[in-house]
């Protein structure tokens, strides 16, 4: 088997050296190559030919160069390369070219996106998923819904076109596509519902509007601007028209060349409860679908639906993958989706057929696709809006099994690579004021993080390797938080994907083994690219907390990856470190005193409902970026927070309430502001109040290029196993490291001096563990989080931060990690310390 891989791959690098594009090549090496579209083909597989980075030598990759974006907010669109340059797109939707081959930055090109209109501009400009390429010209979509074509050359703008309406709660979240010399992109109501969905084509010279496809009906009386229009209005409930929006396409949609179809994958209608959108409703297409129309005229061809009738926000704005497949010994061309519903799908191309359907993670609103009629087998219990007391737990909750960060598609494997979640949400109908975000309508969201917590369930996230002939997983790994980056695999037998914790990983494509790893400080949601340069395979990484989900702070980044957007190279070889990275996630004392708790409920419920959350994030809790961290708001802000609110900061970005939040309204969400604000500080205070091991500290430490100091102003640190000290004192040989064994693998633990103690960090999974060598006297664990350690045949045990047990020698157990935390800090406190004190004499005892 292993004998085959490498003969694809060395057949796959082949032709990647034969097809690339013509460039300065040195003699004998290997064609500089391309990365054109966003996937790097139009089918948007993220998958490379390259090989020359292969699971053999992987460890050896190294940062070639890396180059820091003037962003505050993360990057999140898949970077694209073509005649020696890479270009990146940014909040604002602005353009960064870069030398691929040193990082040096070319030029830079901002439009100049306004906020106007309704609140959709405000949430639009904080994000650009993508560009797309055509010939000399890159294109982005502003968050005032403009489309704008700028010369690759030079960053001048070329043309820019009217591709949606701001004043009409419309914006531009998602990356422009091209196919056929026409440049699509759709539009955004941000889950408002307020206006209909549609995707548009433009002529990629020029930019006039040649053709628009509306994903939902209008106004019967106006007419119907086609005869899918008209199909699609037999689907819906009475007077839809009036009360029912939704069906944007936000994200996904991918040209096929083959065919010359244009795939389109639409989110759902709104209101999100369906009793709100009408009596006599159907399946009220064409929302939650995969649509193909003709690439050159936009005229209907054929659509699949994944979710009639939503009330879970199930959409299929998402990553459409084209790809030929033998499915049952028969060459069939096919289209496959993993939409946030938890199933995964396999369509003929051509004609839309449902092939397969099998759920990639576990769900409990169906128990199946039919696959006579191709729809869910809808389980009664999951009907929140049909049952007794009006509320339900559903798994997934909407956040989704998976979201808009890239899959990936292995022809050398037949695998599919998913970004995966498992999350769970209460719903429930509420008989309060209607929210802005879900359509206008009368509905409590809970996923454990929001108004209150009375959803136990875990949240995580998993990179799942996805047979789709036969819908089963081969392998997955276990990833610390849900949101994390797309994914890139490459004839190399590898896979890789930066993640919610600031880490880079490889895997083998074929076993799932992770091969690789770096820590970055960055937060990652974007998928990386591949080219040929010179000879030299690089990866290219954009990185950079906060961007598409800052308002799910907590399940896209942690306190160890708040770090700066840039733009990160690797290459075979490479030597170059990042600065080190050192957040300090400081909550000042709150200026007014703690406000009343039933006002700050009320408060909590009017964030969500009036939108705040969009821009604000979940329970008022940002990570990083332009929109401000409330729990954080000074005296000056309390002081104006009504004059805020009211639009006295709309030039600024943020958007007018004025008519839209009464007096009482805006006291309620400055206690609810003020409220967060307390508890943020209080839980800060009680950890500092506490006897421990700074966790936070030896975690930056370990990972970081720059020593710790000690008391005394000395700067020892641990290099290749050796301790050095300031005095020039002569390094002692490498010291014995305590052996863990976890899982299958056995593993040294990392040791660095970081004032008072030496540290060992290591990076922990779920699963088995036992000491298998130890040379010290005893082994203490100081625990970052929460976690529970169970001897075999023993009872668990439950620590926090700040505890400290003992693990002897021979331990064989559990570990499970609690809060998304797996660091595991291992402090020793005999033999090594006393050798620290004899290099170091003054050091504090």
């Amino acid at each position: 088997m292993q004998t085959s891989r490498l003969l694809l791959i060395t057949c796959a690098a082949a032709l990647a050296t034969a097809s690339g594009v013509a460039g300065t090549t040195p003699a004998g090496a290997a064609a500089d190559t391309d990365w054109p579209y966003i996937g790097r083909n139009s089918e948007a597989q993220h998958f490379s030919p390259l090989a020359q980075i292969n699971d053999h030598n992987v460890q050896k990759l190294g940062l070639a160069w890396y180059a820091d974006i003037d962003s505050q907010d993360g990057l999140v669109g898949n970077p694209l390369v073509a005649g020696g340059v890479v270009y990146q797109t940014g909040p604002g939707a602005r353009i960064y070219a870069h030398d691929v081959r040193t990082g040096h930055q070319l030029w830079t090109f901002d439009p100049q996106s306004k906020f106007v209109g309704a609140i959709a501009t405000y949430f639009g400009n904080r994000y650009t998923r993508g560009l797309a390429l055509w010939h000399d010209y890159v294109y982005v979509g502003t968050g005032d819904c403009r489309l704008v074509a700028v010369d690759g050359h030079t960053g001048h703008e070329v043309w820019e076109a009217q591709a949606c309406d701001p004043k009409e709660a419309d914006t531009i979240t998602g990356a422009p596509r091209v196919g056929s010399d026409k440049i699509y992109i759709g539009n955004s109501d941000i889950d408002a519902g307020a206006n209909r969905g549609h995707v548009d084509a433009f002529d990629a010279a020029t930019g006039r509007h040649l053709w628009r496809f509306y994903t939902i009906p209008g106004d019967p009386s106006k007419g119907f601007e086609s005869k899918a229009m008209e199909m699609a209005a037999k689907t819906w409930g009475d007077e839809w028209w009036k009360s029912t929006g939704g069906g944007s396409v936000w994200e996904a949609f991918t040209y096929d060349p083959v065919l010359n179809l244009l795939y389109i994958g639409t989110d759902g209608a709104k209101p999100l409860n369906p009793l709100e959108r009408g009596a006599h409703r159907g399946d009220e297409l064409f929302t939650n679908s995969i649509v193909a129309v003709n690439a050159d005229t936009g005229e209907y061809v054929w659509h699949y639906q994944t979710t009639p009738n939503d009330a879970w926000d199930f959409n299929s704005s998402l990553h459409i993958v084209v790809a030929d497949m033998a499915i049952g010994g028969v060459k069939r061309r096919v289209v496959m989706q993993a939409p946030k519903n938890g199933f995964f799908y396999v369509l003929d191309a051509k004609t839309g057929k449902l092939l397969s359907a099998q759920n990639f993670v576990p769900v409990n609103w169906a128990s199946g696709i039919d696959m006579k009629t191709g729809r869910p087998i809808e389980l009664p219990e999951a009907r929140y809006y049909a049952r007794p007391n009006k509320q339900a737990v559903v798994v997934p909750g909407p956040l989704g099994a998976h979201n808009w960060h890239a899959m990936s598609y292995d022809p050398l494997t037949g695998l599919v690579y998913i970004p995966a979640m498992e999350t769970a949400a209460l719903w429930e109908v509420t008989t309060g004021p209607s929210t802005v975000l879900i359509g206008g309508g009368h509905l409590h969201i809970d996923q454990g993080i929001g108004r209150d917590t009375r959803v136990d369930s875990k949240i995580s996230g998993k990179l799942i390797a996805w047979d789709p002939r036969t819908q089963k997983a081969r392998w997955h790994q276990d990833l610390e938080l849900p949101i994390n980056g797309g994914v890139l695999s490459t004839a190399g037998n590898l896979v890789f994907q930066a993640t919610a914790t600031g880490d880079v990983f490889a895997y083998q494509a074929d076993t799932g083994k992770r091969v690789w790893s770096m820590y970055t400080g960055s937060a990652a949601q974007a998928a990386p690219t591949t080219v040929m340069i010179d000879g030299e395979q690089l990866i290219l990484f954009p990185i950079g907390a906060g961007g598409a989900m800052s308002n799910w702070a907590q399940f896209a980044s942690n306190e160890k990856s708040r770090g700066p957007s840039r733009l990160l190279a690797f290459k075979l070889g490479g030597t170059v470190e990042l600065p080190p990275y050192r957040h300090s996630e400081i909550f000042p004392r709150p200026p007014r005193s703690r406000p009343d708790a039933k006002l700050a409920r009320k408060g909590a419920g009017l964030f969500e409902d009036k939108g705040c959350v969009a821009c604000h994030g979940e329970a008022a809790i940002r990570d990083t970026g332009r929109v401000p961290d409330l729990r954080k708001a000074s005296a000056e802000v309390h002081d104006t927070f009504a004059a805020i609110v009211l639009g006295g900061r709309a030039a600024k970005g943020m958007p007018s309430f004025a008519g839209a939040a009464s007096a009482d309204d805006l006291a309620a969400l400055q206690a609810f502001v003020l409220y967060q604000a307390w508890n943020a500080y209080d839980a800060q205070e009680a950890i500092k109040a506490k006897p421990r091991a700074d966790a936070a500290s030896a975690a930056d430490t370990a990972n970081s290029t720059v020593p710790a100091r000690s008391p005394a102003g000395k700067t020892p640190l641990l290099l290749n196993g050796q301790m050095q000290s300031t005095k020039g004192f002569t390094p002692l040989p490498p010291w014995p490291t305590s052996m863990v064994k976890w899982g299958d693998e056995h593993h040294a633990l990392r040791t660095v001096y970081s004032g008072e103690f030496t540290v060992d960090l290591y990076e922990a999974s779920d699963g088995e563990v036992e000491v298998v060598d130890q040379p010290y006297d005893e082994f203490v664990h100081v625990l970052h989080g929460f976690c529970t350690l169970t001897p075999q045949g023993g009872k668990p045990q439950t620590y926090q931060v700040g505890d400290v047990f003992v693990v002897p020698k021979g331990f064989t157990g559990t570990w499970e990690g609690r809060q998304g935390f797996r660091e595991l800090i291992v402090i020793e406190t005999s033999a090594y310390k006393r050798a620290v004190a004899a290099i170091f004499p003054d050091a504090k005892k």
